[in-house]
């Protein structure tokens, strides 16, 4: 073997690894998404609290706007505000965990490579 082969539990160590890195930018754009909805939703129910009572509000259902009562749909919203806070709570998590994951996997690779007197790229 020469010394610019890498071995094939290594090639396979920095596959997963790539897999690991894909699977974090996942978790990552979720976590953006869930985010900006949160901060919608957060800013429907702050519109929502200025609206008088008694009055109507519009809301969308699909392509039609149905006329309905802020109450309702402020506890629509608070719901939705509630689910999209746990939701971020879990993928800050995953995020967390997934990073870790990669950071000690990178190391195992790196020990690996410099065990066989190969250096890693990057």
């Amino acid at each position: 073997m020469s010394g610019s082969e890498i071995p094939p539990q290594v090639q396979h160590q920095i596959s997963m690894l790539q897999q690991l890195q894909q699977k974090l930018e996942i978790i990552i754009t979720q976590r953006t998404q869930s985010e900006l909805q949160l901060k919608e939703t957060e800013q429907a129910i702050g519109e929502l609290e200025k609206i008088e009572e008694g009055n109507d509000v519009y809301k969308m259902v699909g392509t039609l706007l149905i006329k309905t009562q802020p109450e309702k749909v402020k506890e629509e919203l608070q719901d939705r505000k509630e689910t999209l806070e746990l939701r971020v709570k879990t993928l800050k998590r995953q995020e967390e965990r997934s990073r870790k994951q990669l950071e000690e996997m990178r190391a195992k690779i790196q020990e690996m490579l410099q065990q066989r007197g190969l250096r890693p790229a990057g």
